[in-house]
């Protein structure tokens, strides 16, 4: 089938894995960090880094998790929305949902119409966002890669993409929640999809969800936590405000450590905790008790530099 290729698609010349110095220390982040979010693929040691900022650029890229090597990838202007999408359990393919924010917004302003597609879903090869399928987006949960070669969409009253590729199986379940407030129940089953435990519902009121929405995920020694209850003020990485707040619990839930300023944490597929801070993305392990952190990659220094994906991510 034709490739659709989204534009401002950029892969960065800068070695990744840059190591900070003294002003982009733990102790002095940088003034305006990038911001990290991750999809690990559930059979191979493979991740994908979603690196936002500066404003809406966003680059992908990727990480093998076993020998913590990056491939630093393409760059797109817009928004690909964290908690979404999915990766494929083989890590080979990339199921991303991206709205043209900033384009939306100019046509808005001057009340003018546009024939292109704002908001999609596709499917690309991490780590450029080369659009090998691509479906309008609907506000509806993104879907799942049940294996390497089927994706689950989810129907509303009959409301799902129809379209189909021969690369992939397509299979369509039903969904339940209401569209209009699609963004709060589409974490819930995208968490799920991702291995975490559903602890408690949010109950939305005011603003903000009181109580929270509570997730969890367990290792042999600890529990990492993860809640939901809007934005956090004054938390603010990539041009975008913390939404998950990460903790994690010890001794049956009565020793709890806040993970500050952290936007994104999981186990990797080695069972490591790995997580994101200040545009870096580190391991954790604790010691007597105490949480250290171990420095993988700063990826601060990335910036945009338009060049279009090669010829093995434009084709299936």
């Amino acid at each position: 089938m034709p490739t659709s290729t989204a534009t401002n698609l950029i892969p960065s010349p800068l070695p990744i894995g840059h190591k900070s110095g003294e002003l982009m220390s733990a102790k002095n982040p940088p003034l305006r960090p990038a911001r990290l979010f991750v999809l690990l693929a559930r059979e191979a040691p493979v991740g994908v880094i979603l690196r936002r900022g500066p404003k809406d650029w966003v680059q992908m890229i990727k990480w093998h998790t076993d020998t913590d090597k990056f491939e630093a990838g393409q760059w797109l202007r817009g928004e690909v929305s964290e908690y979404s999408g999915d990766l494929s359990p083989d890590g080979k393919l990339l199921l991303y949902d991206f709205f043209h924010k900033r384009l939306a917004n100019a046509l808005e302003m001057q009340k003018l119409k546009t024939d292109k597609i704002l908001g999609y879903l596709a499917v690309s090869k991490p780590p450029y966002f080369t659009a090998l399928a691509l479906w309008e987006y609907m506000a509806i949960p993104d879907g799942q890669f049940i294996n390497n070669s089927t994706i689950r969409f989810y129907d509303y009253r009959g409301w799902h993409p129809t379209r189909t590729v021969p690369q992939l199986n397509i299979d369509i379940q039903p969904y339940e929640g209401d569209p209009i407030y699609q963004w709060v129940p589409n974490k819930d089953i995208f968490m799920v999809n991702q291995g975490w435990q559903t602890v408690q519902i949010g109950k939305y009121a005011m603003g903000k969800f009181d109580p929270p929405y509570i997730w969890s995920k367990s290792s042999v020694d600890f529990v990492l936590n993860t809640s939901y209850a809007l934005y956090e003020s004054g938390q603010k990485q990539g041009g975008s405000h913390n939404q998950f707040t990460y903790s994690i619990s010890m001794d049956e839930g009565k020793t709890q450590t806040v993970l500050k300023g952290v936007n994104w944490a999981d186990f990797d597929q080695q069972g490591r905790l790995v997580l994101a801070k200040h545009g870096k993305l580190f391991s954790g392990a604790f010691d007597n008790g105490d949480l250290k952190l171990t420095e993988l990659a700063d990826f601060n220094a990335n910036k945009p530099d338009p060049q279009p994906a090669p010829d093995w991510a434009q084709k299936w």
